[in-house]
């Protein structure tokens, strides 16, 4: 009789440190984590935009990505929407996404959890009340982040989307030079990076958007990042 109940208890036992593992396993698998590019998208990039001074560009920018009709995500900050609620509604109007850039694009690494959740939070709770729209992606200022900074925005119902290139419209770079960078680093999926208030941008763009569709890819819209988004790391309450 003892043999029977050992093997039953045995049983028992290695049934509960199966499911435990099972448990653990599966909670770890979607931990949050930072999307740089959008996976099993074929031949489509998508363009992001970092809006970091001023306006100046915006319009005429709006006005080229109408031409090529293009939809992007532009990253904003809350102070930047306070100074310029307006021309954040013409990017919404045109069909673009905003994204959350923080409150005042701060360096988030350097703070505790209250102060991280407040940026983004903040952020949200504004582009809500001035542009009715709430936003579904998240950028920390310098693409600096942690797995807390992750878990925080998940928590607020935002991806953090990054990039996987860097068009690197800050630089000096000649216009060959750029485009070159971008040919050797090109690959489906692809987030690019822009920003868009510097004078490069107008210049550069045209020429990389043609590249791109001569080589056979397609600017997609936002809406692709955030079905691969959804499928690879599903966030509570969404």
């Amino acid at each position: 009789m003892k043999k029977p109940l050992f093997f039953l208890i045995f049983c028992v036992l290695l049934v509960t440190i199966v499911t435990v593992s099972a448990i653990s396993v599966s909670k770890s698998s979607c931990r949050p984590e930072p999307v740089f590019q959008a996976e099993g998208t074929d031949m489509s990039v998508f363009f992001t935009f970092n809006v970091l001074w001023g306006e100046s560009q915006l319009e005429a920018l709006l006005q080229l990505l109408d031409e090529y009709e293009i939809k992007a995500v532009f990253f904003i900050s809350g102070q930047w929407l306070k100074k310029y609620p307006q021309t954040a509604k013409k990017i919404v109007d045109r069909g673009h996404w905003i994204g959350n850039h923080t409150y005042t694009h701060s360096k988030l690494p350097f703070m505790g959890e209250e102060a991280v959740a407040g940026e983004i939070n903040r952020f949200n709770s504004l582009c809500r009340e001035t542009l009715f729209a709430k936003p579904v992606f998240f950028r920390p200022p310098y693409g600096e982040y942690n797995a807390k900074i992750v878990r925080i925005a998940s928590e607020n119902s935002c991806y953090t989307l990054l990039w996987s290139i860097n068009a690197l419209t800050l630089s000096n770079l000649e216009m060959e030079l750029v485009i070159s960078h971008i040919e050797e680093r090109i690959h489906a999926g692809a987030v690019i990076l822009f920003h868009s208030t510097t004078p490069a941008v107008l210049e550069t763009l045209p020429p990389i958007i043609e590249f791109l569709r001569w080589k056979g890819y397609t600017i997609a819209s936002p809406d692709l990042i955030l079905e691969y988004a959804e499928k690879k790391f599903p966030l509570p309450g969404r």
